[in-house]
């Protein structure tokens, strides 16, 4: 029995997926829609447990199809945020390889560490023998994946540009790792804390926003990238979120005339102060005069995993804060 999971229908039993990206630093428009198949797509996976010998193909988010036969024992991580996943539906227990950074939950940082932002450490991967690489197309790159489908090994690439995407993500882990009922639980979790939050924060007053990634050069989002998404479900407005780059270099200048009513970035307490700092001497902008500079805790917004939504709560505080 032949059961596909992809991009389109086939001649197969196939499903139309929800989860076509490109990587997020390349910039190309996108092509997603939101499936009407998403719930039957849930029912299919769940009773792929009733058949024993089912072959499943899913199809990962560079379009790649891989095939199992049965659900997946040993897997390697190639990012934190992949890391954190399998963890949130109760898989973390088949991780035998992950990256540097793949310090959350605690119990992650026991694994035996393969790779991190610039290396990967491919005679670690090969003598850990895992049945599959889960890796992050845009972190660990097209080239990284290439290799290691070249060396023989089974890569399942991922990438999470909107909130929308999640649902997928969550699924398609389920199916490959065997967690269907738990990957369906934080599904449904994930959705129900999400409309909670747009229920309470996107029709208040608009606040007038500027989310700094860095700030030499100063860096900030556009509305392409899931961080505006989620100022915009707070009841923001990303001033920037009209340029063509996803993570556009701006000017203080252009800073000065959009003058926003709130800055916002992430870090810890030493990244306050810096933030505080920098923008002192602007004090004719709105958001120093009125002391609304923010940081989101770190992690929290950066890593697309449900804590995205605890960063959601904190940055929907802050424009509160400002109103």
């Amino acid at each position: 029995m032949l059961i596909t999971m992809g991009s389109r229908l086939e001649k197969e039993l196939t499903i139309d997926r929800i989860f076509l990206n490109i990587p997020s630093f390349i910039e190309i428009p996108w092509q997603r829609k939101m499936s009407k198949l998403f719930h039957f797509t849930c029912l299919l996976a769940s009773l792929l447990t009733h058949y024993s010998g089912a072959n499943v193909i899913v199809v990962d988010d560079l379009g790649a199809r891989v095939e199992i036969s049965e659900p997946i024992r040993r897997i390697v991580s190639l990012a934190p945020n992949l890391t954190e996943l399998l963890f949130e539906i109760d898989a973390g227990n088949l991780i035998v390889g992950a990256d540097e950074y793949s310090n959350y939950p605690p119990q992650a940082n026991s694994i035996q560490r393969v790779n991190n932002h610039s290396i990967v450490n491919y005679e670690a991967i090969t003598a850990l023998q895992p049945d599959i690489i889960f890796a992050w197309s845009s972190g660990n790159g097209i080239s990284t994946i290439n290799r290691l489908k070249s060396l023989g090994f089974r890569v399942f690439s991922f990438e999470i540009s909107r909130l929308e995407d999640f649902s997928g993500v969550y699924q398609r882990l389920g199916v490959l790792t065997g967690r269907i009922d738990e990957s369906k639980k934080m599904t449904n979790k994930f959705n129900h804390e999400l409309e909670s939050i747009s229920n309470r924060f996107s029709k208040l007053e608009k606040v007038r926003t500027l989310y700094q990634v860095w700030d030499n050069p100063l860096m900030t989002v556009n509305n392409q990238h899931i961080i505006s998404e989620i100022i915009s479900i707070c009841g923001g407005v990303n001033i920037f979120g009209n340029l063509d780059s996803l993570t556009p270099i701006i000017s203080l200048e252009a800073v000065l005339s959009e003058n926003p009513r709130v800055i916002l970035s992430s870090g810890n307490e030493k990244d306050s102060r810096d933030l505080f700092e920098f923008w002192q001497k602007w004090k004719d902008v709105d958001a120093v005069k009125n002391k609304n500079l923010f940081l989101v805790p770190p992690d929290l917004l950066a890593r697309q995993t449900f804590r995205i939504l605890s960063g959601a709560e904190y940055l929907c505080q802050f424009l509160e804060q400002s109103r």
